[in-house]
């Protein structure tokens, strides 16, 4: 039996995460100029601000800070919002994020699972090596469809555990407050799973 395994020192979901989940009341969040940008999944609240989230509590983490706020996500305009708005602009990589996502759609289910296997899980497995969250891409559908490309989602892996074959990452998901036991597994078959049962067809190494 293989087995290996390594964590980010220090860091829990439960402890160090956001307490509140990724769901915002509907409104405008940012807008560039004449482009309206709610198909990448900033020009609206309600679609979400996993990336925002989840730079933001790396961000807290590296600096030894707490985390603010309450159970209830912040309202619309709030500094707390704000904040996080600018976190996901920051996220979205000069708009390299969403393009890595349609690319990794468009690859189609199979060639999409080889590669997070043999190219994004070593870039995430270096990270946290390394004593570093890494921020990972969750794509959700394989489509070369630019309209799907708000399913996908960002969170933050913080450890893993392989053992005969099968990785399995520890993940910090702005969708799922306080829990400690949100997982991916990339099955030595190929197979990608998330714990918590949402669909996933691969995943990509962010900045």
């Amino acid at each position: 039996m293989s087995t290996a395994s390594n964590a980010v020192p220090g860091f829990l979901p439960s402890t160090h995460g956001l307490p509140f989940a990724n769901r915002f009341a509907p409104g405008p969040t940012v807008r560039f100029g004449p482009l309206d940008p709610r198909w990448v999944g900033i020009g609206d609240a309600s679609a979400g601000l996993c990336g925002g989230m989840s730079w933001f509590v790396r961000e807290r983490f590296e600096a030894g800070l707490a985390v603010p706020g309450g159970p209830e996500a912040p309202p619309n305009g709030s500094p707390l919002f704000r904040v996080l708005v600018r976190r996901q602009v920051l996220s979205l990589d000069w708009f390299r994020t969403p393009v890595r996502f349609w690319l990794a759609g468009a690859l189609g289910r199979a060639r999409v699972a080889r590669r997070s296997r043999s190219i994004e899980w070593p870039l995430i497995r270096a990270d946290i090596d390394a004593g570093r969250l890494s921020m990972v891409g969750l794509v959700r559908r394989a489509t070369i469809s630019p309209f799907d490309l708000t399913k996908n989602h960002q969170v933050l892996a913080y450890a893993y555990e392989v053992a005969d074959g099968a990785v399995t990452l520890r993940i910090c998901d702005p969708n799922w407050p306080g829990r400690d036991d949100v997982t991916i597994r990339l099955e030595a078959g190929g197979a990608i799973r998330q714990s918590s049962g949402e669909p996933l067809v691969g995943i990509i190494r962010l900045v």
